[in-house]
């Protein structure tokens, strides 16, 4: 009977052990669980953090490249020159003509003074960094964007602000003629436009994606943080561009970008609507033409009847002579 008591205590005492074993695999189990479940959730998290971002990125479409850049050539050739010793040049940007012309000061990377005289000369500048076209793959439009803040100095002002391709043309606004060229020399006439002091104007490049290989490139440009006129497509379709200006009895102020949080620009690139450009200007160029050939027309018809009034103002006067 004592050993049949043992023997059941003996079992009892190994289950127990059992038991212990079990519970204590199960709490390691648990443990290990709990750390999986953890990391699942992390994983999870990290997931739906990129899920959004990639959405944001998706929806954001068009992401702005920033190229640090200045002001630093002065072209020197036929029509923007100070004088025939081109006083003022990319070498020695400050001074002034000896001819005594007006022409333009680099004051620094941002700011060009006009300075007027005798004679006053129309000045091109470029930048001395290029707008250039991603070579990365990219599922955005790439967006390029200056702008220059305009100090009128004067009557009869002039200025133009563009990009100047890797073919050496331009894609430009004239804006005392409020006319856009294409490089191609294509233009249209904006309907409605005014010019004054302190006006800001800005100039964007929008290159599409890289799986896009049928879109172009176009150009866009801005007035006190609105889009004037249309977007232009750039049909020479260039890696490259530059940015400049011209200006006579004009200076300017330039953003180029450079520290956003201190000085951003007037127009919101963040909130720039991509252009599908499927058509051309042809109408509007039809139009223009129109008017041209119709001011030309009253201006010959104005010239005539000036000199039919002059011719008949001599005959009357030697017909007096002669006592007619």
């Amino acid at each position: 009977m004592l050993i049949k008591l043992n023997e059941e205590k003996d079992k009892i005492d190994t289950l127990e052990v059992k038991n212990q074993s079990l519970e204590k695999g199960m709490k390691i189990l648990k443990e290990e669980l709990k750390e999986k479940i953890t990391s699942l959730e992390k994983k999870n998290g990290d997931l739906i953090i990129e899920l959004e971002n990639l959405n944001k990125l998706n929806n954001k479409q068009v992401c702005f490249l920033h190229v640090a850049n200045n002001w630093k050539e002065i072209e020197s050739k036929i029509g923007h020159k100070c004088c025939e010793n081109k006083c003022i040049n990319t070498n020695k940007p400050v001074g002034n003509c000896i001819e005594g012309n007006g022409f333009i000061n680099l004051i620094d990377g941002e700011n060009i003074k006009y300075i007027k005289g005798k004679v006053d000369k129309e000045a091109l500048i470029y930048t001395e960094s290029h707008f250039n076209k991603p070579k990365e793959f990219s599922i955005n439009y790439s967006l390029f964007y200056f702008e220059i803040k305009c100090k009128i100095e004067g009557e009869k002002n002039l200025m133009h602000i563009g990009l100047n391709n890797c073919n050496n043309k331009y894609i430009r606004y004239f804006v005392e003629y409020t006319v856009i060229k294409n490089e191609k020399n294509e233009f249209f006439k904006l309907s409605t436009f005014s010019w004054n002091d302190n006006d800001i104007f800005g100039c964007g490049l929008v290159y599409p994606p890289t799986n896009k290989k049928n879109e172009l490139p176009y150009v866009f440009f801005t007035q006190n943080g609105k889009q004037i006129g249309k977007a232009v497509l750039s049909k020479d379709n260039c890696d490259v561009y530059k940015p400049y200006v011209v200006l006579k009895h004009c200076s300017v102020e330039a953003n180029f970008g450079n520290d956003l949080k201190v000085k951003p620009f007037s127009y919101d690139i963040s909130k720039h609507e991509i252009q599908h450009i499927k058509f051309n200007h042809s109408n509007e160029i039809e139009e223009i033409k129109r008017n041209f050939q119709q001011i030309f027309d009253e201006k010959i018809k104005e010239m005539k009847n000036q000199s039919l009034e002059n011719g008949m103002k001599i005959m009357k006067e030697e017909m007096k002579e002669v006592g007619i």
